[in-house]
């Protein structure tokens, strides 16, 4: 197992990705933190988590506010005395164009899908240091590297966490402690789903815009996180890792075949 006996916190892990990594590192022998804004999603996973013989626990929290990351951090610990991976993957952003996005809700964005990964990474260094080491998964994106249509507070934010996580592990290089980032491409994720099921038409497009020829799962970044969070990956730090299907390799240019 690679995280026997590790102690794990994934934030926004009610769904998707984030459920993925929690359910996954605790297949791999992790202590988990559940830590999600929507309860009910979240004692689902846990749920699930133990039903399949692992260990978990619920923390409700908002990222959004300072308060609620003291307190999680505070809750891993003392529900098991130490933190080992600290994955941070909470997101929300607004949709549109740069110059329609209202001032609180770009603020929101950044609050909520930077600052608490800051916050978070701020809150856990002291015992990670204190201890030896530890690891810091940042879920980033490959809109965090190229720009998209009507998505530029997303942008900003994923820019931002892949220098969060750059800058996190240059200072703490030396002290024990990895900081990584995995770069998901598209992910079919709940907002997809609704999408379809709203009869949307473009995902196709967007599934052909991936050389792969189709979305990313959960599953599939959760795998990459989990590289990350083990010692595995014990010489890897400040990596920013693309999962993406090959759609960042492409310049764009049209086949000269045809």
């Amino acid at each position: 197992m690679r995280l026997e006996n590790k102690i794990a916190l994934v934030t926004g892990s009610a769904a998707g990705i984030g459920e993925a990594s929690a359910k996954i590192y605790a297949r791999e022998g992790a202590s988990v933190v559940v830590a999600d804004l929507n309860t009910e999603a979240a004692e689902r996973v846990v749920s699930e988590i133990r039903a399949a013989g692992g260990n978990a626990e619920v923390f409700a929290g908002d990222m959004g506010v300072r308060e609620d990351i003291d307190a999680m951090i505070a809750f891993a610990k003392e529900q098991y005395g130490r933190l080992d991976v600290l994955h941070n993957n909470t997101a929300w952003a607004p949709i549109g164009p740069a110059g329609d996005v209202e001032f609180d809700d770009w603020q929101g964005a950044i609050n909520v899908s930077l600052t608490s990964y800051w916050y978070a990474i701020k809150r856990a260094l002291p015992d990670m240091i204190g201890q030896g080491g530890g690891s810091i998964v940042n879920t980033a994106s490959i809109s965090g590297m190229a720009a998209d249509h009507n998505l530029s507070a997303y942008n900003v934010v994923k820019g931002g966490v892949v220098n969060l996580t750059r800058s996190v592990a240059l200072d703490y290089a030396s002290k024990g402690i990895r900081c990584n980032a995995v770069c998901p491409g598209i992910i079919w994720t709940t907002p997809y789903q609704q999408m379809k099921d709203a009869g949307m038409t473009h995902l196709e497009s967007m599934a052909d815009s991936v050389p792969m020829g189709r979305f990313g799962t959960p599953q599939e970044i959760a795998n990459v996180a989990l590289f990350l969070a083990s010692d595995e990956s014990s010489f890897v730090t400040g990596a920013c890792i693309v999962a993406d299907g090959g759609r960042t390799a492409h310049t764009g240019t049209p086949s000269p075949m045809g």
